[in-house]
């Protein structure tokens, strides 16, 4: 399906891996090319209820028919939590939360888009990755496309970094530079950290703000050794994670070796796992072929907030100036919502989105499923959920 008007208004949908809530950013774009004008309209943040955050955070625990019962309960509820802000919108262009990731098997992300079909008589688009799954990539990460289409420059090569629950960097080439645009998650973003700060306030804390309690820490050497040796850092890219490899399971794994035995040893736990994200952040970037030269890195996701965390990528990586993302209303909260409102308007303009030098897919293909009202379900090559 294409949609031919000249400006049209996505409102974009993100849940990450940090299961903290629905980031959404609605933008208006004008044009028909891959690389439309845009304007931010709205962006926002919407926490989850507890009940969700207990079931996400845990996905790999969860049985097939809880995992079908919350793909209903998460649709209507982002339905309701829609409906309060009264927006104005054509399509809603919906990630979804992620529950399995194994490619190139399958991946699952939920949040039946029915319920907002229903609710906003709008067509909802969703299921982003398993078209590139399907051609044997790995269906992430798929933001890269959005870096290159806000960041690319013509003669400097850029970084872009994302810090969520999994950290992942893109190097965006200069249009004057033939090397290939590459992406890859580096490992634990904020998930590790996250874990540790909800075991030491018995949950009261969900992360630690603005690493105040990282900072409060030392660095337990040998243990920062023994995260090191994971088998994740050993692969080359395309590569990409999840819960698989940094859910509870390891973190499990990570208190048999070393279990806190007051406040101090929990703090220097937060600080072992902040390092352990920017030394692996900063490996990634230190890897990359002499093919390119970036000099500029932009953050962005919930571990941008991280004082303690951006001090220590700035410690491994002096050579580069490192600042939060922030264009033309993109910033480091709504880049990836905004970034899924794009790949709705690339999937309705029947542009490809997958990048194959990014998830080893055999082929470019257009990215996403559409869900429609019933009264268009005549509309030639559309079909419902």
């Amino acid at each position: 399906m294409s949609d031919t008007r000249k400006q049209i208004k996505i409102l974009g949908l993100m849940t990450g891996s940090s299961a903290d809530g629905l980031d959404l950013c609605l933008v208006r774009f004008s044009g028909q090319s891959r690389s439309p004008n845009f304007d931010v309209l709205f962006s926002h943040e919407i926490a989850y209820p507890i009940s969700f955050q207990k079931s996400f955070r845990n996905p790999l625990e969860l049985s097939d028919v809880e995992i079908a019962q919350l793909d209903v309960e998460l649709g209507i509820w982002f339905a309701s939590e829609i409906s309060k802000l009264e927006l104005d919108f054509d399509y809603v262009a919906s990630h979804g939360q992620t529950i399995k990731h194994e490619p190139p098997q399958f991946t699952l992300q939920i949040g039946d888009p029915n319920a907002m079909v229903n609710k906003f008589n709008r067509p909802v688009i969703y299921d982003f990755r398993t078209a590139d799954v399907n051609e044997g990539g790995q269906g992430a990460p798929l933001i890269p496309v959005v870096d290159q289409y806000l960041l690319q420059r013509d003669s400097t090569d850029v970084l872009a970094l994302n810090i969520g629950g999994i950290a992942n960097i893109t190097i965006v080439p200069g249009l004057h530079n033939p090397a290939p645009l590459l992406a890859w998650d580096t490992g634990p973003g904020n998930t590790l950290m996250d874990k540790a700060v909800r075991l030491f306030t018995r949950g009261e804390m969900g992360y630690d703000e603005s690493g105040e309690l990282a900072a409060q820490g030392i660095l337990n050497r040998p243990l920062l050794h023994e995260l090191l040796k994971h088998e994740f850092y050993q692969l080359q890219p395309p590569r990409s994670a999840g819960q698989e490899q940094f859910g509870d399971k390891y973190f499990q794994q990570i208190l048999k070796q070393f279990y806190p035995a007051n406040d101090q040893e929990f703090k220097d736990l937060i600080h072992t796992l902040t390092v352990l994200t920017a030394k692996t952040i900063s490996q990634s970037i230190n890897s990359l072929a002499s093919d390119y030269s970036p000099s500029s890195l932009n953050i962005g996701g919930g571990g941008a907030y991280n004082k303690t965390l951006i001090n220590l990528l700035k410690a491994e990586l002096s050579g580069i100036d490192i600042h939060e993302m922030n264009k033309q209303g993109v910033n480091q909260s709504n880049k990836e919502a905004f970034g899924f409102a794009y790949l709705g308007y690339l999937f309705l303009n029947n542009f490809t989105a997958n990048l194959p030098s990014v998830t080893g897919a055999r082929k470019a293909v257009m990215l996403g499923k559409m869900c429609i009202p019933q009264n268009d379900y005549s509309e030639a090559g559309v079909s419902s959920r």
